[in-house]
């Protein structure tokens, strides 16, 4: 069967990343993903065992997508405007991409109650601290030695930040995120001027 970009589990990633963030993973089936992409139910059992495998593999494909992003951030926006394009990144993400989110959600609601799931999740999030702390070296230098600390916060942050707004339209996520920049960037200064007196 040839697909729009010539690989099928391609596809049915795609198609599964519309239907369950729209739907939910418990409202979604296979039937509603195959029915999305074009294809029979069997066809998706092909390629993934089953709806988990499936979430997965959407979540884990929408957060290397999501690096990949940051990391051409990085190479892109130079010295002391760094910081600021990769604190908005995650606040624009909650308006332009706030299916992303939802999905992350699922994952991590699913992580906490399934043991084949959770796996999946520490590595997202995992990755996403990485990706985080390879800005912040970039940003104060690599004898930062806080950065693994502080991009699990920032992550926190970002995931609650962006839950809020999507669960309550009156919810200030500018404004939020304005405090928030203000405490990264004292902290990061504070970290550079310390470093440059060792």
């Amino acid at each position: 069967m040839r697909t729009r970009d010539g690989n099928t589990r391609n596809l049915l990633i795609e198609a599964a990343y519309h239907v369950l963030a729209e739907n939910g993973y418990e409202a979604t089936s296979i039937k509603d993903i195959a029915r999305e992409a074009g294809v029979s139910p069997g066809l998706v059992h092909y390629y993934f065992s089953n709806k988990e495998e499936l979430l997965t593999a959407v979540v884990k494909e929408a957060t290397d997508e999501y690096c990949n992003q940051m990391e051409q951030l990085q190479k892109s926006v130079v010295g002391d405007k760094l910081a600021s394009a990769a604190l908005a990144e995650p606040m624009q993400r909650v308006r332009t991409h706030s299916d992303w989110y939802r999905l992350r959600y699922e994952m991590f609601v699913l992580g906490l109650r399934n043991e084949h799931i959770q796996p999946s999740v520490r590595e997202l999030l995992e990755k996403g601290r990485e990706g985080v702390e390879e800005t912040l070296q970039a940003i104060a230098g690599s004898s930062f030695d806080d950065a693994g600390e502080l991009s699990a916060i920032l992550i926190a942050c970002f995931d609650g930040l962006a839950l809020q707004a999507l669960m309550d339209p009156n919810f200030d996520l500018e404004k939020a995120y304005a405090v928030l920049r203000e405490m990264g960037m004292g902290l990061l200064a504070s970290k550079v001027e310390s470093l440059k007196k060792d």
